[in-house]
């Protein structure tokens, strides 16, 4: 099995995530302000990996499958730390990490059929709006100078493509279920 640079990409957003807890659950606008950064580096090896990948024609099975993990544990690593520091609830938590896990079962439903459910363009934008506002509440333990109502909106944005895009995974995905 050969590990591409995409791959390779992708198991740096995943270690990112452990330096990312550190500094995010520790206090301080200094240790804010490199959550924030590696949050950013992270989340940009996300585009990253792909382009590379679609670039040099390297889409492997295994980066696939990676690159979806390191989205989940970054974001879902982000939102314990927030919902660790009470500025979001728990409902919007679990909203994300059981449409995720829904989708990765419609996934492996459709793998036991020879079946491969590509990534959509509303799950793209769903982890887009996913990491912009982890981005910015992030921003925001840096400098509250755009306030948390912008933040707030984020969320509510956040919440509606995360459930747009499950519900849409399983309507364009039905046949799967059928044996």
């Amino acid at each position: 099995m050969k590990i591409t640079l995409a791959t390779r990409l992708t198991l740096v957003r995943v270690f990112l995530v452990i330096p990312f807890m550190y500094a995010a659950l520790n206090n301080g606008k200094l240790m804010a302000g490199v959550a924030l950064f590696l949050f950013i580096v992270a989340s940009f090896t996300d585009y990253l990996d792909g382009k590379i990948a679609r670039t040099m024609r390297e889409v492997t099975t295994v980066g696939k499958f990676a690159d979806q993990l390191a989205d989940k544990v970054l974001i879902d690593a982000a939102l314990l730390v927030f919902l660790q520091h009470g500025e979001i609830g728990s409902w919007f938590v679990i909203i994300i990490i059981v449409r995720d896990i829904a989708v990765s079962g419609l996934r492996m439903v459709a793998a036991s059929n020879s079946k491969v459910i590509a990534a959509n363009w509303w799950g793209k934008l769903k982890t887009v709006s996913q990491m912009v506002f982890v981005i910015a509440v992030l921003f925001y333990h840096v400098t509250p100078v755009l306030g948390w109502g912008l933040n707030l909106v984020l969320m509510w944005i956040t919440f509606a493509m995360t459930v747009w895009s499950g519900i849409d995974y399983f309507l364009k995905n039905l046949e799967v279920f059928k044996e």
